[in-house]
């Protein structure tokens, strides 16, 4: 308080006719201070009795998004729903947000935003007045927001208890859990065949010929037959408006009409058929509007 005084009565004490200070007059007089970890520590995260939201970055070695919800004292159901992501497949870097607390991290998205309207998106009649105990509970809110209207500027961020997302999501349309060899990623490449630059508009996964081929997603198929260069080809369409092709196929095991269950209903088996260098299966996400998608990025999502 000394120096500051000091330097106070310096300025006061200076010529009318002076000029004026520069920035760099100043810099002297800075205090730095470390703006602290970009993320916290998960462990002090986790014990905090405070309502806590974090931004996460996927790390080296982190794999399994139940492991960093659990560090970070919630749960692989609130990571997800919070995230509206299943998480089937992680990568060092991907974001996601992380809080200590089990339930669905909500942000109002407007002033005046009411209490009542957040727990009628996701209970009606009495489910709606114990959500909202709960809620109330679980968030520290005042008591009056039990028995009178309680609204709440815009960023407010709640979490909502036992909020369960149904994810009928993209998966990877084989038994197993991994790609194995993409032999032919999405985007433009020099076609093999064809020997002429052109947009892949999937993926080609090398397999050997007669693997069991499964939907990525559930649906109703709406082409089972030959088709131009894809060769013996399945198109599913999904409840979403999108819809995934299989191309290439040795065998095709459905019919048009036939509703189909992710993971679950074998629809036809790898082969080369159509244009083709060798047995793969070729395979398509594509957008209510049509156009393709990467099938990569599109794993996990709704």
């Amino acid at each position: 308080m000394r120096f500051i005084a000091t330097f106070v009565v310096l300025l006061a004490l200076r010529p009318a006719f002076a000029a004026a200070p520069a920035v760099s007059d100043f810099e002297r007089f800075s205090v730095l201070t470390s703006a602290g970890p970009d993320e916290p520590p998960p462990e002090l995260f986790a014990r905090s009795r405070r309502l806590l939201y974090a931004e996460h970055r996927v790390k080296k070695g982190e794999y399994w998004a139940g492991a960093i919800a659990k560090s970070y004292g919630t749960t692989l159901n609130a990571l997800q729903a919070t995230n509206d992501n299943e998480f089937v497949f992680m990568y060092p870097g991907m974001r996601m947000t992380v809080l200590n607390r089990d339930g669905k991290l909500y942000e109002v998205k407007k002033d005046s935003e009411s209490l009542d309207y957040v727990v009628s998106r996701y209970q009606k009649g009495e489910g709606a007045r114990r959500l909202k105990e709960l809620v109330v509970r679980l968030n520290k809110l005042p008591g009056v927001a039990l028995i009178a209207p309680y609204e709440m500027p815009k960023g407010t961020r709640l979490a909502i208890p036992g909020v369960r997302v149904n994810f009928d999501t993209y998966r990877i349309p084989f038994e197993t859990a991994s790609w194995g060899r993409i032999s032919s990623r999405f985007g433009y490449r020099f076609h093999p065949i064809l020997k002429r630059r052109r947009l892949h508009d999937g993926v080609d996964v090398a397999k050997p010929y007669g693997t069991p081929v499964y939907p990525s997603r559930s649906g109703r198929v709406t082409q089972a037959g030959w088709h131009e260069g894809y060769g013996q080809l399945i198109e599913i369409r999904h409840p979403n408006g999108e819809s995934t092709r299989y191309g290439h196929l040795s065998k095709i095991l459905v019919k048009v009409g036939q509703v189909v269950s992710r993971g679950k209903t074998m629809i036809g088996r790898v082969g080369s058929t159509g244009i083709s260098t060798g047995p793969h299966l070729h395979f398509e996400v594509r957008g209510r509007n049509g156009k393709a998608k990467n099938p990569q990025s599109s794993m996990g999502r709704r």
